[in-house]
């Protein structure tokens, strides 16, 4: 991928730009011609409204983004497992092997970054029949969510271009580092190719160390056509991939990647 971003991203990213900022000369004009409270009420406004925008990881404020099966491909029967944050050469290999044992696949949204200190799990992950998908390059959680245009294409574009280098694979699907996005995401993830994915099914397993709230908050929005939320990295890694995969046999639930048929488990 380049490194510079095409003149129609950088457009959008104006246009976006001004959209973000445009209340805020309009509240200012107001306080200066005696309307004070109007002016503050539009920056109040304007404040929640960016802030539910930014921090809810299913809002479509920005634009579309797929939160089941139905919405990505048009069936709503299996599962979705999504596995975020790796690679990691103690965890991951634990992942692959537990999903090889159960027939299962799951997309691997990457971080470039750690794509790149272990080039042969990234193979490993394509080779297992599993898929890979885009988070950034560097995984700027604490600042993407007021990441400009520029940020923007460099983290989703690096990415792409250090799987495409790592396997020849170019990831179609892309999420944001603890689901946060903004006014510039949507413009820079369709130059790309990339689908934007979201969650229905977590267990906060990021933060979380008892595997058994984990899995209790997976299992109740657990249904046909869920997107089912992990992480890789962490010490619990392992144990809760395994009581996903039990909750879903438990439910005669089967996982598959989106598009592709259901997998024999």
């Amino acid at each position: 991928m380049s490194a510079r971003r095409p003149r129609a991203v950088k457009r959008a990213a104006k246009l976006r730009a001004f959209l973000q900022w445009s209340p805020l000369p309009i509240a200012i004009a107001l306080m200066i011609f005696g309307h004070a409270w109007w002016g503050l009420g539009i920056i109040l406004g304007a404040s929640l409204f960016m802030g539910y925008a930014i921090l809810s990881p299913t809002t479509r404020l920005f634009g579309k983004v797929v939160r089941n099966l139905k919405e990505a491909d048009g069936r709503n029967e299996d599962v979705w497992i999504t596995i975020d944050d790796g690679p990691d050469a103690d965890t991951t290999p634990k992942l692959l092997e537990i999903l090889e044992r159960e027939g299962a696949v799951a997309t691997f949204f990457v971080i470039g970054m750690r794509a790149e200190k272990n080039v042969e799990l990234i193979r490993d992950i394509v080779r297992r029949g599993h898929q890979l998908g885009n988070h950034t390059q560097t995984h700027p959680a604490s600042r993407f969510w007021i990441s400009g245009g520029r940020t923007m294409w460099a983290e989703l574009s690096y990415c792409q271009s250090t799987l495409h280098n790592i396997c020849g694979v170019v990831p179609t699907w892309f999420r944001a580092p603890v689901g946060h996005y903004n006014f510039q995401t949507h413009p820079v993830a369709k130059e790309l190719g990339l689908r934007i994915a979201s969650w229905s099914s977590r267990g906060f397993d990021a933060v979380r160390k008892d595997v058994s709230k984990i899995l209790a908050s997976i299992e109740r929005d657990l249904k046909p056509g869920a997107v089912i939320l992990l992480h890789d990295v962490r010490p619990v890694s392992a144990e809760v991939l395994e009581g996903t995969l039990k909750l879903l046999k438990e439910r005669g639930l089967k996982t598959r990647l989106p598009g592709e048929v259901s997998t024999p488990q």
